[in-house]
């Protein structure tokens, strides 16, 4: 057969990793951003700026994204020409939180109680209502960033907004897991295994599988199907009791599910690439108790390399970046054990040898 061309809106990590993990397939990859040259354009086939959206949208059978704040114009374009997977509802929920917390709960999607705040005193009113709040801006934020926790009525005082922001419940949770999902043109769905998530100032710090839960699959698959999506999802919970509440969901391939590249038959990079090019999908079965610890805002020297690399059943994925910032994911470690137990003692190894000052040093 002749290769499918695959456009990938965005050249992050996550990009990288599809092309990666799909190159065993009869397939070339086409990224455009807007000029950052990022990971993912090393491995491409051909690479496109934003200017040129509508030349890159021709020469692609589809187009995906592999990050949701990419140019608005190549997304509208690539969705006229039916070519975009998933579609551009999920996008544009993700580009406005309040529309993504609105969708929700319109359509009858468990979440934290919430209200949309536009103005300093209608945020502050609406902390003062919920108690404990969590400010989160309604563009523009991710990995922790946008957000304002307000636990006391000093915290309150001290609220200043410049945007539309949401105000939520601050969930007193027993802890977050999260579902890697996708759904074909046909409407079949598949998941993997759900997985148990550790977030710190906002940002995933590490998370492993199983963690089962039945509801939250079930949550899944209805949203799935609500939106008619076409793709690989990822959604995270909040586990509370018996209770499950939506965090948000991600509508691409997600960092909860960078485990599926060792622990899984099929990984959610490359299943992915199956559902949005109409390609034979079958059900990921999860091999082993499979773990991943991001790297986060340091660089790798080989004495650290070596020792990460001499835990066995390990495996580095090394973004490739320069700029080793705080908050930054630089790459991430993938661990494998016989039983859960036993991977929870190598992820906390890990954790010591990549933060041995701490984490929160790094964030």
């Amino acid at each position: 057969m002749e290769n499918l061309n695959l456009g990938i809106l965005g050249s992050g990590q996550l990009g990288w990793m599809m092309i990666q993990e799909a190159r065993k397939l009869p397939v070339k990859f086409g990224v455009m951003d807007s000029g950052e040259r990022g990971p993912a354009v090393s491995t491409s086939d051909f690479y496109m700026k934003q200017t040129d959206y509508r030349k890159f949208v021709d020469s692609c059978d589809f187009v995906t994204y592999e990050f949701e704040n990419v140019g608005i114009d190549g997304l509208k374009y690539a969705d006229d020409e039916q070519k975009l997977r998933p579609g551009l509802l999920p996008v544009k929920l993700k580009k406005d939180r309040s529309l993504e917390k609105e969708y929700m709960a319109s359509n009858g999607f468990p979440t934290a109680p919430f209200t949309v705040a536009e103005t300093t005193s209608e945020a502050r009113r609406a902390c003062r209502d919920f108690g404990k709040s969590v400010i989160k801006y309604a563009s523009g934020g991710y990995d922790g960033k946008g957000q304002i926790y307000v636990r006391t009525d000093e915290d309150i005082d001290r609220v200043e907004i410049d945007g539309k922001c949401i105000v939520e419940e601050m969930i007193e949770f027993e802890c977050e897991l999260s579902v890697i999902a996708s759904r074909d043109s046909r409407g079949k769905i598949l998941m993997h295994t759900p997985s148990f998530n550790y977030n710190q100032s906002g940002i995933l710090i590490y998370n492993y599988a199983p963690f089962p839960n039945s509801r939250a699959m079930e949550i899944t698959s209805a949203l799935l199907k609500k939106m008619e999506y076409i793709g690989v999802m990822g959604v995270e919970f909040f586990l509370r009791g018996n209770e499950v509440l939506v965090n948000e969901f991600a509508p691409r391939v997600h960092n909860t599910g960078h485990h599926t590249l060792s622990g899984s038959t099929i990984s959610q990079f490359e299943q992915h690439v199956r559902t949005v090019l109409d390609m034979p999908l079958t059900g990921p079965r999860l091999l082993k108790p499979s773990a991943m610890v991001n790297i986060i805002g340091r660089k790798l020297d080989r004495d650290l390399l070596e020792t990460i690399l001499k835990t066995e059943d390990s495996k580095v994925y090394w973004y490739g970046k320069d700029d080793a910032r705080k908050k930054r994911k630089m790459g991430h470690v993938n661990l494998l054990a016989d039983t859960v137990d036993d991977l929870k003692e190598k992820v906390e190894k890990t954790i010591q040898m990549l933060y041995p000052d701490g984490v929160s040093s790094y964030l």
